[in-house]
């Protein structure tokens, strides 16, 4: 679904649990963009459906958990050679707090403060440099 700009709108998970959020590797598909680049759980806004419903449907699609959006975080449009996104960051948590992702699934818990050291698509940069700036003033 596009956004007022024309660009795709796209809702994203951060979900944390204890100084760590969820990331995985691109897969590899044909077609796809950026493959072997590190993402977080989330994509593309059904038609009709808002970037919050977005960020948990695709959290559970990708993850297998069932999560709890919390505030929008950041929006972020930027343009690639293959189009024009627009992301919705949110915060998010998993329903049952011990709840691992699936085996297969490719996500991994890591700390917050290693995340500026991931090659990520460029369009993350912002969230990237927000979170590590949270997770030093934690630390600090």
């Amino acid at each position: 679904m596009a956004g007022a700009t024309g660009a795709t709108r796209v809702g994203i998970g951060l979900i944390a649990r204890g100084g760590r959020v969820l990331i995985r590797r691109r897969p590899p598909r044909p077609g796809s963009p950026m493959p072997g680049l590190w993402e977080f759980p989330g994509g593309k806004c059904e038609p009709g459906e808002s970037p919050e419903a977005a960020a948990a449907r695709e959290c559970r699609e990708e993850t297998g958990l069932l999560v709890e959006i919390g505030r929008r975080r950041r929006v972020v449009t930027h343009r690639y050679p293959h189009g024009l996104v627009e992301l919705h960051y949110f915060d998010a948590r998993p329903a049952d707090p011990g709840a691992e992702p699936e085996a297969g699934s490719g996500f991994i818990w890591a700390p917050v403060a290693d995340l500026p050291n991931l090659s990520f698509p460029e369009a993350n940069a912002p969230i990237l440099a927000e979170l590590a700036s949270s997770s030093d003033e934690e630390a600090g």
